[in-house]
């Protein structure tokens, strides 16, 4: 059974709930341990790409934009290509995402403690890691840790099933092509 764009679409909508509620249930675990919030921008100091079943979350959310802020569209636009702007997020605008709602799973895990497998050794232990302005002052509890196989690995079966054409000729569902946020951003409605 194939599912269709809009039922993939929706599981993506579960899987960042999934990621958000665990977000949330960390920071009422280690209030004091987070640094994250508004204004705070560090994660963002990068230019990432995501897969097709992401970019379009990300092309709905900046087409509303545009209708709810043409100016602000613009500016996505000219700074996606900005000199200025090439170190960060082409969606950083003021030091705020400016599709906050709409953004990409690893956005959405920044700040967390992490559990990675080691992509050279699969038999190594997870390596654990954090943003380094958290958990400054105590270890991250065990709960708190996202295991990052748990959303990169569903992702990808959603990034492949969104695409089958394209990822049926691929090894593996992470191997889906990737959309540049910079290509979203200069992108004309």
């Amino acid at each position: 059974m194939t599912l269709a764009r809009p039922e993939l679409a929706a599981t993506l909508v579960q899987l960042r709930r999934r990621v958000d509620a665990h977000f949330d249930a960390a920071l009422a675990r280690s209030p004091a341990a987070f640094r994250c919030g508004p204004g705070c921008e560090s994660c963002c100091h990068v230019r990432i790409g995501v897969f097709a079943v992401e970019a379009a979350a990300i092309r709905d959310a900046l087409a509303r934009l545009g209708d709810r802020d043409p100016a602000l569209r613009a500016r996505l636009r000219v700074q996606a290509d900005a000199p200025d702007h090439a170190d960060r997020c082409a969606l950083l605008v003021d030091g705020r995402c400016a599709v906050y709602d709409d953004r990409p799973l690893i956005c959405r895990s920044h700040g967390l403690p992490i559990a990675a497998a080691d992509p050279h050794d699969p038999a190594a232990p997870l390596r654990l890691d954090h943003c380094p302005l958290n958990f400054r002052d105590e270890p991250p509890p065990r709960a708190s840790i996202l295991r990052l196989d748990a959303v990169n690995q569903p992702l990808a079966l959603l990034a492949s099933l969104w695409d089958a054409d394209i990822t049926q000729a691929t090894r593996s569902p992470a191997d889906a092509p990737r959309i540049d946020l910079a290509d979203l951003a200069r992108a004309s409605p």
